[in-house]
Formats: C-alpha cells, sequence, structure tokens
C-alpha cells in the first residue's frame, strides 16, 4: 500500500516531467517562432512586389475603365444633346407652325391641306381602280387568243434572230481557224525538212533510182517508192480538207439564218394577227402590259397626287403662299367608248357619275 509520502513523491516526479515537457514545448514554440519570422522576413520582398504588381495592375484596369466610363459618358453626352436639339427643333418649329398657321398664309395653308387630304385618297383609289379595270380586260382577251396564235407571237423574235444558225456558224468558223492553224504548222515543218541538208549515204535507194530499178527488180513495188518520196511529206489537199469542211459549213450556216431571217421579216401573219386583235379589242392584249392610257383627259395630271401629297408633307416646314399651293381639283375623266373593254368603259362611266355627284 502507497504511503501519503511516496505519494507526494511521486507527485513531485511528476511535476517535474511536465516542467521538462513544458519546456521543450517552449524550445520548440521559440524554434517556429523564428523560423516563423525568418519565413516572414522572406515574404516581405515577394509580399511587396506582389502587392507593387496588384497596384499597377489595378491602376492600369481603373485607368481603362475610367477611360470607358468617359467615353459613354461622352457619348451618352453627345446623344443626349442632340435629343435635346431635336426635341427644341421639333418644339421651335410646331411653336412656329402654331404662330404662322393664325396669319392669313398659314390659314390659307390648313385649310387646303385638309381639302387635300380628302382629295388625294379619292385619285388613288381611282388610279387602282383603273389599273385592276385594264387587268381585267387584257386577261379576259389574252384568254380568248387561240395557242397557235400565241405561240406564232412568241416565236417571232426568235425566228428574226436565228441564234441557232449563229452559234452554229461561230463554232464552225473556230475549227476552220484550228484547222487552217493545224495545215499552216505542217507547211512550215515541211520547209524546214526539206531545207536540212541530207545525208550522202551510200547505201541508202533515192526515190529516183527505186523508179529506175522498178522494172528491173521485181522485188521492188511502187508503194515501195512512194515510201521514200520526198514530196510524200509535204501537205496535200487531203490535209486541207478538215479547213474547207468547216469553212464551207461556216458559210452555209450564214447563209441559212440570213434566209430564214428574210423569211421571218415577210411572213405577214404576226403583224396581221396583232392588227386583228387590235382592231377586235382597241388594244392588242399580247403585248400591252397595264393600263393603256391615264383614266384622265389631261395629260398634266400625270404625278397629280404625288405632288398634292408632297407638298402637305413639307408644307408645315416650307411655308408655301397661298400663290404657290397647288390647285385642288378632280380630274375629269374620258367618256367612255364602244371600241374599249367593257371593263374600262365601266370604269370611265362610274367615274363620270361620281363626278356628277361631287358637283353637285
Amino acid at each position: 500500500m502507497t504511503s501519503a509520502k511516496d505519494h507526494l513523491r511521486n507527485i513531485d516526479h511528476s511535476t517535474a516531467k511536465s516542467e521538462e515537457h513544458l519546456s521543450d514545448i517552449r524550445s520548440s514554440s521559440a524554434s517556429a517562432a523564428q523560423s516563423a519570422a525568418q519565413n516572414t522576413q522572406l515574404l516581405k520582398g515577394i509580399a511587396f512586389t506582389s502587392g507593387a504588381s496588384m497596384v499597377f495592375n489595378g491602376i492600369t484596369a481603373a485607368n481603362t475603365a475610367k477611360m470607358a466610363r468617359t467615353q459613354e459618358a461622352q457619348l451618352a453626352l453627345q446623344r443626349e444633346q442632340h435629343a435635346l436639339q431635336q426635341a427644341v427643333a421639333e418644339q421651335t418649329a410646331r411653336h412656329e407652325f402654331s404662330m404662322w398657321r393664325q396669319t392669313p398664309e398659314g390659314t390659307a395653308f390648313v385649310d387646303w391641306q385638309q381639302r387635300a387630304a380628302a382629295l388625294v385618297p379619292l385619285l388613288r383609289d381611282r388610279e387602282r381602280t383603273w389599273q385592276a379595270a385594264w387587268t381585267n380586260a387584257i386577261g379576259r382577251a389574252q384568254a380568248q387568243i387561240p395557242p397557235d396564235e400565241k405561240r406564232r407571237f412568241t416565236n417571232h423574235p426568235a425566228r428574226l434572230k436565228q441564234n441557232g444558225f449563229k452559234i452554229a456558224s461561230i463554232v464552225s468558223f473556230i475549227a476552220a481557224g484550228l484547222a487552217a492553224i493545224g495545215l499552216i504548222f505542217q507547211i512550215l515543218t515541211a520547209s524546214v525538212l526539206e531545207s536540212l541538208p541530207q545525208t550522202n549515204d551510200p547505201d541508202r535507194l533515192t526515190y529516183a533510182e527505186c523508179l529506175e530499178m522498178l522494172d528491173t527488180n521485181p522485188i521492188l513495188t511502187e508503194a515501195d517508192c512512194e515510201a521514200i518520196n520526198p514530196a510524200a511529206d509535204r501537205p496535200g489537199l487531203r490535209d486541207a480538207r478538215p479547213l474547207i469542211l468547216f469553212a464551207g459549213l461556216g458559210i452555209t450556216f450564214v447563209v441559212l439564218r440570213k434566209v430564214r431571217q428574210r423569211a421571218a421579216q415577210a411572213d405577214p401573219t404576226v403583224q396581221r394577227e396583232a392588227a386583228a386583235r387590235t382592231a377586235r379589242w382597241g388594244f392588242d392584249p399580247l403585248t400591252t402590259q397595264g393600263a393603256w392610257y391615264a383614266w384622265h383627259e389631261s395629260q398634266g395630271f400625270t404625278g397629280y397626287a404625288d405632288r398634292i401629297e408632297h407638298m402637305v408633307r413639307t408644307g408645315p416646314s416650307q411655308r408655301p403662299q397661298p400663290s404657290q399651293l397647288i390647285r385642288l381639283q378632280v380630274p375629269t375623266p374620258r367618256p367612255p367608248d364602244e371600241r374599249l373593254p367593257a371593263e374600262v368603259g365601266h370604269v370611265l362611266a362610274s367615274f363620270q357619275q361620281e363626278n356628277e355627284e361631287l358637283s353637285r
């Protein structure tokens, strides 16, 4: 059994060991603190360098962002100034127009503008009605034309041009030119070969010697002599046959084209049928595109609605004088004609009736 003294002695021993352990811990802590201090000194330079770089990059980014914000602010200011100037200009124009419309000139324009705003739609509607009437009349007349007559009218320009023979003649003449170039090359080659000196070979049989030996030597034949004939290499009529053939074809196609063109020009069928169509409907449905003429009698009303509408839009800013205002009137329509299609005559009659009602 352990006594109290032994127990105290063990406590003192444990305390001593604890103090030794604490001393070791303090030594380790001091070493760690010293190492940390050394690392801190080493990191100070790195931290400073990195901090300087970060500061520089931050300054650059700040300057770039500042320039971007400045540019955006300038653009926004310019847009705001432009919008403000435009608003001021519009407000000034409205104010000036409101002041000008109280003058005699402005009062005259406002009255003219109101009447013009009612006249322009009437003129536009009449123009659309007139064009639609002609479109219907042309379609109805074209449906009554026989297919053979339409085909003759459609093919007539091609008959006058005869492009097929034209292309064929061009191709033939090109081929003839190529053949002529080849023939000239053969002639030049043969001339050069003849001008070259011939080698004197005593064992070689000439063409003249071959002809002399033809009767005495049964082995030789005329074909053998012709094979060594110097004139055999010269271009002859046989080599010129492609040139003659293609040149003849080209000339033949040219002649045929002229003959066909004259026949088409002399054929009165197309002209006679066109005259018959005009006499029947008052116009040629195969050549007429849209209205044949204006619905009003006077040519001075051509573009009349466009001129009125332009002055209606630009008058508030131009401020025309009463003498400058376009005279407003409904044009007098053409009188109906029995020679014209029924659709066209009906529209002209309706225009006349409408004018009479407006004049009451």
